[in-house]
């Protein structure tokens, strides 16, 4: 059975019993210390790759045909997050849904974006992605073939009272000088509205990945580690969402781990929503 749940109304954090629109940067319980997570694959690289898109872009299409073909390659070790952009390209089509998000809209004019499709890999600034995105490909296996610097797992459950716990565990694999943030989102995939594709409208163009909410303060909250290889830090946080119009049941969780002084990612998790109910 199909359940829809509401939009935002706030989030509620697991620790302690405090009430709060976003999740507070103090809202961490401390884990293991001696370098070893208590989570099987937190030490897997994964590269995030954040999409801009529209649904009066002809091009884009193209540019979700290579992505993709990345995510068969490289299954959930490619996050992907794809963002409408705000203005023209990015605009509904009269009776569609509209996926824009304030959220977004910083984001994207974070980079200044122009033109879609476009899209950065990690949020690094150097290389910016367009068109079909040909190249892209190579760049995320050399990526996904470094090692890591920090590693990250989400889990996210949902139970009948329309509440989404989520489980972050966090921990560093080298010395860290610069802060570290947290990143929480929700997306959606399978949302069927128009899209321009090359000179044809598809009135069943499925879009995936789409983003629905940040969960967190827009550019994530302080993990509050001291920069130390091996810390190990475990959050858990309450989400009340209820919005008609998102189907939980093709929604993801996403975890960004960030430098802080340039945003850049460095480890990233997704994960399904389990319902409990």
């Amino acid at each position: 059975m199909k359940r829809r749940i509401l939009g935002l109304i706030g989030l509620i954090c697991l620790i302690g019993v405090v009430s709060c629109d976003k999740i507070e940067p103090g809202n961490y319980t401390t884990g293991t210390t001696d370098g070893g997570s208590n989570w099987e694959n937190a030490n897997v690289h994964r590269v995030y790759v954040e999409k801009y898109t529209g649904p009066k872009c002809p091009n884009c299409p193209a540019a979700d045909m290579t992505l993709d073909e990345a995510h068969h390659k490289y299954g959930d070790r490619l996050v992907i997050i794809s963002i409408n952009h705000p203005k023209g390209q990015g605009e509904p089509f009269p009776g569609d849904p509209d996926m824009r998000t304030d959220e977004g809209n910083i984001w994207d004019n974070y980079f200044g974006i122009n033109a879609i499709p476009a899209a950065y890999i990690n949020r690094s600034t150097t290389t910016q992605y367009s068109g079909a995105m040909s190249n892209i490909i190579a760049d995320i296996k050399d990526v996904i073939s470094q090692a890591p610097q920090a590693g990250v797992e989400v889990g996210a459950i949902l139970g009948d009272d329309d509440t989404l716990r989520i489980t972050v565990d966090v921990e560093l694999f080298r010395q860290m000088d610069d802060g570290i943030t947290l990143t929480l989102a929700l997306t959606e995939d399978s949302l069927k509205y128009r899209q321009i594709n090359g000179s044809v409208i598809d009135s069943n163009y499925i879009h995936n990945h789409m983003l629905r909410a940040v969960i967190t303060d827009v550019w994530g909250n302080d993990i509050p580690l001291e920069g130390n290889a091996g810390e190990h830090k475990i959050g858990q946080f309450k989400y009340k969402l209820t919005n008609p119009d998102i189907n939980i049941e093709n929604c993801h969780v996403v975890a960004l781990v960030s430098r802080k002084s340039d945003r850049y990612v460095l480890n990233c998790a997704e994960t399904t929503i389990q319902l409990v109910y």
